[in-house]
């Protein structure tokens, strides 16, 4: 059966730019888009100015590609981003939604999808490309791309868009989160959008009455698919907001569900917990949370006593015991393989830890003894998605209550990965040992069945979720054995050390020393480490092992073993040089609110200590924020958190613009017309030599596999 077969069963096929040209002939249609900046609505889109706007963009995306030609979308979050989106699937121009890059960020990412796809043009708005010159400045191939700013082409009255799309054509390619060397896009097509679309609809019970709150990145596949898709699908009403509103301030996500009375949102562990920890008593008496029916918790390993926490804490504010909805799937199945459906409690199993663990086996113990571990389930398969747990070793199917990797099959998988052969035949061609021959996804996580409920368990493949972001060992290891020439290259090994309580998976770096470097101090390596993947990736390692030379262990073929390392490395078996660890100690806040240097100092010293969990003596002013295990989330809230003290907003970027406590506490004193010292001036001027001559290491190590 082919792909098109499989998506027009039962009728004629409608695509969803076909679904949006008849909504917008139809005045009761209850579609619309709020983007919500700050405390106040940025813009507010009715459906027939959506849809004049989406025709408008589709014929200029017509006109300057070709059919079937990918185009980027590189956008910030708000309207722009859906409008952009949608005219490519009318166009039928594959989109590709990238993260827009920072300085010195997320650049090798996006030079790898480029050349992947061959792209020749680009879509963004006209703010975006004159904030951020430096895209063509900096690098060659984005500087080759044709730009093109959609916020400012006409959308005059007229004859409507008729898009001309079949089941199989490709709606748009999901490069997965934290690819740098070689990105792999997975192909979604019009076919397996609907699909998906239709049966998240059905499970989670998503119609014209719904609303969807949602701050995920729309370049990511849940918060693109289930955040913005969806509604549109379902005509309902989306009410949206920029990522870093939610993190500097995750009370604002409770806060726009209780003031447009949201139906449906979604979210990875991580939030709910932010939600936990910084959403205080007298916030959490002016939430009405009532109106929810789903809060969809995927993309991430999910905690168990987190789940629980935020039902017992928000439970006064509303929230129901139903509303919680764990979920699994990727990229590659579109977006969801199984869902726990709207109204129905999730399922916790109480399981005897040395069985699953030694023997793969998931044997119930009773709720409350000592050493059970707790596990989530993930739900039930969506309507006609098959799912088998097979041994990856042999592909014989298992029995129930075994682990082994997770397998998929059904109308939402997606159709391939984009221009790469042997990858999509390896993960989406999968044959069971003695089956009929359907053809399986791959999706290199493990997990059993328990009376059809899906629990995950761990992974297989090497893949490394932090914070619902994607990313590839090897991408880690690459930056972290370029970081200092007293690492020996190709001979670094990161994996995550997954929780047997639940919790955030943990980052981990084992490296390779040089030889002639054994006796070093090792805190320059630790730093340099901890610098390169903050710097490239938003990531703080939780921990660092530095190894005696030729100690990684390594296949036949000189591969990196990812999971021998760990294994080594949790029994004791590695030749361990020298080892870094997030400290656990934790000294008390100050409790001035004055703003002069020496007081912001001292409550920046604090914050660090609490937020960071880092001890009060190793604070070193001109050290970056990244020895001290900051991520992208925890930058957000200092950010935040600065700009309360302050009483002024403070930009989110302000940690990657001034990288050390010294150099961020001198960007907030107020002008002065005094010059500075000479000395202070030649400082500074040597940092930014340092770090400018960092960049042009980091790139002149080019992008070979």
């Amino acid at each position: 059966m082919t792909i098109a077969q499989n998506h027009v069963a039962g009728g004629g096929f409608e695509s969803l730019p076909a679904i949006l040209a008849r909504r917008a002939a139809a005045a009761e249609d209850r579609w619309s888009l709020i983007f919500l900046e700050g405390d106040r609505e940025a813009a507010r889109m009715e459906l027939p100015q959506f849809a004049a706007a989406v025709s408008s963009v589709a014929r200029h995306v017509a006109a300057i590609s070709a059919p079937g030609e990918p185009v980027l979308l590189l956008y910030p979050p708000g309207v722009d981003f859906l409008i952009g989106f949608m005219a490519c699937l009318a166009a039928n121009r594959p989109a590709v939604p990238i993260n827009p890059p920072r300085r010195n960020r997320l650049i090798e990412r996006i030079d790898g999808i480029l050349a992947d796809t061959g792209a020749r043009v680009a879509l963004t708005t006209a703010a975006m490309l004159a904030d951020q010159a430096w895209w063509r400045e900096d690098d060659v191939p984005l500087a080759r791309l044709a730009w093109h700013e959609t916020d400012r082409i006409a959308v005059p009255a007229g004859t409507p868009w008729e898009p001309a799309v079949a089941p199989d054509d490709t709606a748009f390619i999901q490069y997965t989160s934290g690819s740098t060397s070689a990105p792999k896009g997975v192909v979604v097509s019009h076919g397996n959008l609907i699909e998906d679309l239709r049966r998240i609809a059905e499970v989670w019970g998503i119609g014209p009455d719904s609303v969807m709150v949602t701050w995920l990145p729309a370049f990511h596949d849940l918060g693109l698919v289930f955040g913005l898709l969806q509604p549109l699908f379902s005509g309902c009403v989306t009410v949206a907001m920029a990522p870093a509103r939610f993190l500097q301030m995750p009370f604002r996500w409770l806060e726009a569900i209780t003031q447009y009375r949201g139906t449906h949102t979604a979210a990875p562990s991580f939030a709910y917990d932010a939600c936990l920890r910084r959403i205080s008593a007298e916030q959490r008496a002016r939430l009405d949370l009532s109106s929810l029916r789903v809060a969809m918790n995927a993309a991430e390993p999910i905690d168990p006593s987190v789940l629980a926490a935020f039902e017992a804490q928000f439970r006064a504010c509303g929230y129901g015991p139903t509303v919680s909805s764990p979920a699994y799937g990727l990229a590659e199945s579109t977006l969801a393989i199984t869902a726990n459906p709207a109204g129905e409690r999730p399922v916790l199993l109480n399981l005897e830890p040395d069985a699953l663990e030694g023997q793969g086996r998931a044997i119930a113990m009773k709720p409350g003894m000592p050493r059970a571990r707790v596990m989530v389930g993930c739900g039930r398969p969506l309507p006609d998605v098959g799912i088998r747990i097979v041994d990856p070793q042999t592909g014989q199917a298992l029995a129930d209550r075994l682990v082994g990797e997770v397998w998929a099959s059904g109308p939402t998988i997606a159709m391939s990965y984009w221009n790469n052969l042997a990858a999509s035949a390896e993960t989406f061609g999968a044959l069971i040992d003695g089956g009929d021959g359907t053809p399986h996804l791959r999706t290199g996580d493990l997990g059993f069945l328990w009376d059809g409920e899906l629990v995950i368990t761990g992974r297989l493949k090497d893949v490394i979720i932090i914070r619902g972001v994607n990313y590839y060992p090897q991408d880690f290891e690459r930056a972290a054995f370029r970081s200092h020439p007293g690492l020996r290259p190709e001979c670094s090994a990161a994996f995550s050390l997954w929780p047997t309580t639940g919790g955030a998976e943990r980052l981990t770096i084992v490296q390779e020393v040089e030889r002639v470097h054994r006796r070093a101090p090792p805190k320059p390596m630790f730093d340099a480490i901890r610098d390169a993947i903050w710097n490239g990736f938003d990531v703080a390692p939780h921990s660092i092992v530095l190894i005696e030379p030729g100690s990684v262990p390594r296949t036949s073929s000189g591969k990196i073993r990812r999971s021998a390392t760990r294994a080594a490395l949790l029994d004791g078996r590695l030749p361990v040089i020298a080892a870094w660890e997030q400290p656990l100690l934790t000294p008390g806040p100050a409790k001035s609110t004055r703003t002069d240097p020496a007081s912001l100092r001292s409550w920046l010293v604090a914050w660090l200590a609490e937020r960071l969990q880092v001890p009060a003596g190793r604070f070193d002013p001109d050290a970056s924020f990244a020895s001290y295990g900051m991520d992208s989330l925890t930058a957000s809230e200092m950010a935040a958190a600065l700009g309360q003290r302050l009483g002024r907003p403070v930009a989110e970027t302000i940690a990657w613009d001034y990288p050390t406590p010294n150099r961020l506490l001198i960007s907030l004193q107020p002008p002065t017309d005094k010059p500075a010292p000479r000395a202070a001036r030649s400082m500074l001027r040597q940092r930014d030599l340092e770090e400018l001559l960092h960049a042009i290491e980091q790139q002149a190590g080019g992008h070979g596999g």
